[in-house]
């Protein structure tokens, strides 16, 4: 285990606890949750789709000269930085939705970090809204961040539903 001496936590505690669920676990509850693997490359398999689908949306339609957002590559790095603790984290809970809905986020992320790299005039958005002088630019990534988050939101709430008596147990240490 690694600790980090800011704050004395134990970085190696959080994977064998979340990979490994107590024995309360009804074998029924067992057999329903996929394994780590399995839940790590279905999230980035999504990932890679939502990604890809982006990019050639943003090569295929045409964005207005207004609807550019600048990013800096440090935003870049960011997103790649949060993209990746995702997915090492997030397989760990062993729920297909929650990996689902954070395979679409970071497959959203990393359309948009790749776009902050490849096109020069910033992030494409190619879809706007406009109604009475103001408008909303948006690209396909945005739009699977947005349903990322509410998949991965009713996920963690199916969880936090099927797993309520782990809720109230100790903390191991």
């Amino acid at each position: 285990m690694h600790e980090n001496r800011a704050s004395g936590y134990l970085l190696g505690m959080v994977e064998p606890t979340l990979a490994n669920p107590p024995a309360a676990m009804s074998r029924e509850d067992e057999a329903r949750c996929p394994d780590v693997r399995e839940t790590r490359l279905s999230l980035i398999a999504i990932a890679a789709c939502v990604g890809c689908l982006d990019l050639i949306v943003k090569v295929l339609k045409p964005t207005e000269a207004d609807f550019y957002h600048r990013r800096t590559y440090s935003e870049l790095i960011l997103i790649l930085a949060i993209s990746g603790a995702a997915v090492y984290f997030v397989p760990l809970a062993r729920s297909r939705l929650v990996a689902a809905g954070i395979g679409l986020m970071v497959g959203g992320g990393i359309g948009n970090a790749l776009s902050i790299a490849v096109f020069p005039l910033g992030v494409p958005n190619p879809f706007f809204l406009a109604h009475d002088g103001w408008a909303i630019a948006f690209n396909l990534a945005d739009v699977c961040v947005g349903i990322g988050f509410v998949l991965m939101a009713a996920g963690v709430i199916g969880l936090s539903v099927r797993r309520r008596h782990e809720l109230r147990s100790a903390v191991e240490r």
